[in-house]
């Protein structure tokens, strides 16, 4: 049976393309950039990443996402434990 990932798994995956893509703080990404993302999964990453406020949703535009402090802190975080 295939692992279906949870809502934090699928959150750090969204978060990891931020890091891919050298995002700073107040910087944004469109949806276009998630495709390494199952369409199925990703409404639960968004909304699991928005709840750990590692990502805000742009006002009046719902699919551009914005990379908090919070959100790069976990995003470094990320890589160093990956590294280690």
């Amino acid at each position: 049976m295939a692992h279906v990932a949870t809502d934090e798994e699928v959150g750090r995956q969204i978060l990891r393309v931020f890091m891919n893509h050298n995002v700073r703080p107040s910087g944004t990404l469109r949806r276009n950039y998630f495709t390494d993302v199952r369409d199925a999964d990703f409404q639960r990453g968004l909304k699991k990443a928005v709840e750990n406020s590692w990502l805000t949703l742009k006002q009046h535009d719902r699919y551009t996402y914005i990379l908090t402090e919070a959100g790069l802190a976990a995003g470094q975080d990320m890589r160093l434990s990956a590294t280690n």
